[in-house]
């Protein structure tokens, strides 16, 4: 609840987490933080960052009117170039879904809710199998060799998809791939800064001169920008494309994965079968392993009570994903299908909950399923490690090798 003093709050204790991107996984530290307390502060950008780390209190914090996340509160200290956060446009030229509030956020997400309509997502997913089936083949041509499942498979899903569905040319993808690899998980901030721009630079390019598009997302919301009625402006299109590759492509890639880290890494008899099976197996994916691990920033408009705890206002927050899906005590290596990923937080709660989740959900179960179908008897290389690449915001794994023949 909101608060008129302060004398009786405590201050959150301060911890550490991993800031900077790097070869390593984040998951077991983020969750050493979060039992510090249920609210933690860190040392970000030689100031602070408050973390939400309870899951009754995260759930308070996804939904609190006075937690704002318009990018008019992003303070001066996060405008650093190379982060995704200093990176936004200013408002007058176009706010993302996620960096708006009240009637601009409203507007937004009704502009964006027909492409992500029941209809149309039971429409992409017929697209989306149709690749799943497409990279099974290549695959299939290379069984007698290791694989690394990430670059050979489940990446490639969701970057061939999300370029499809915007309309982009087939010559795209491999320039995405590169650029977003870069901009969200290298810790060099001036090559980050670059790649940042490189993303932004070939989307406006695609806006502003669209005759190398097919027909897709972009085409249709360049359609409504036209005349003096226009639904959504020029850069409006430009933002809203950028946010649709991020979140459309590398969040999917990396539930993918660690959903067939999971399966690969248990016996056959052990992996899903059916239907069911396979929806339970994602759910309890994004319960131990949300790509988003802390998601995106909040910014109270005043002082905030969270369980005891002041957060100040314009206070940098967060709220920690990662330990609010788990129970308290609960380790890093705890998948257990049986739980289906019961209360899990992973696609956000509340105004901001993640418009696109049933269509994460079909891509994530279509391409586990086709590929545990085609490839039964698939099992992790004793030779090749497992590898990941994360920071506290964002995580993944780069490195999957497996062999797909028994």
């Amino acid at each position: 609840m909101s608060v008129n003093t302060n004398a009786d709050l405590a201050e959150a204790p301060l911890t550490t987490m991993p800031v900077d991107p790097g070869p390593f996984d984040c998951m077991p530290e983020l969750l050493a933080a979060a039992r510090v307390a249920p609210v933690v502060r860190i040392p970000y950008l030689d100031r602070h960052a408050w973390v939400v780390c309870d899951r009754e209190l995260a759930k308070t914090a996804l939904t609190h009117p006075m937690m704002g996340k318009d990018i008019t509160l992003v303070p001066d200290w996060m405008r650093k170039p190379g982060l995704m956060v200093g990176s936004q446009p200013p408002p007058e030229y176009a706010r993302a879904m996620i960096m708006s509030d009240g009637a601009d956020h409203a507007r937004i997400r009704r502009i964006h809710a027909p492409v992500l309509s029941p209809r149309n997502t039971e429409r992409w997913g017929e697209r989306v199998a149709v690749k799943v089936e497409g990279f099974l083949d290549e695959l299939e041509r290379t069984a007698a060799t290791e694989v690394n499942v990430v670059t050979d498979f489940t990446h490639k899903i969701p970057l061939a998809f999300i370029s499809e569905m915007l309309g982009l040319p087939e010559v795209a993808e491999r320039r995405l791939r590169g650029i977003t690899d870069v901009m969200l998980y290298s810790a060099d901030y001036p090559a980050r800064k670059e790649a940042i721009g490189a993303l932004f630079g070939a989307v406006e390019d695609w806006v502003r001169d669209p005759s190398a598009l097919r027909d897709g997302v972009i085409t249709g919301l360049l359609a409504s920008s036209d005349g003096p009625d226009a639904a959504v402006t020029e850069g409006e299109v430009i933002v809203w494309t950028l946010g649709m590759i991020i979140t459309g492509y590398e969040t999917t890639g990396s539930l993918i994965s660690a959903a067939l880290y999971e399966a690969l890494r248990r016996p056959p008899t052990e992996r899903p079968r059916t239907e069911e099976d396979i929806k339970a197996w994602i759910e309890e994916t994004l319960r131990v392993h949300p790509p988003f691990p802390h998601p995106t920033w909040r910014f109270p408009l005043e002082d905030i009570e969270l369980g005891g705890y002041l957060i100040p206002k314009g206070a940098a927050v967060q709220v920690s994903i990662a330990a609010a899906n788990r129970e308290p005590g609960e380790e890093a290596d705890s998948f257990d299908a049986a739980r289906q990923g019961l209360g899990h937080l992973s696609f956000g709660l509340g105004a901001h909950y993640c418009i696109g989740a049933s269509l994460v959900r079909l891509e994530a179960q279509l391409a586990v399923s086709g590929f545990l179908g085609r490839f039964p008897q698939a099992r992790l290389s004793a030779d090749t490690a497992v590898e990941w690449e994360s920071e506290w915001m964002i995580r993944r794994m780069s490195v999957l090798p497996a062999l797909l023949t028994g």
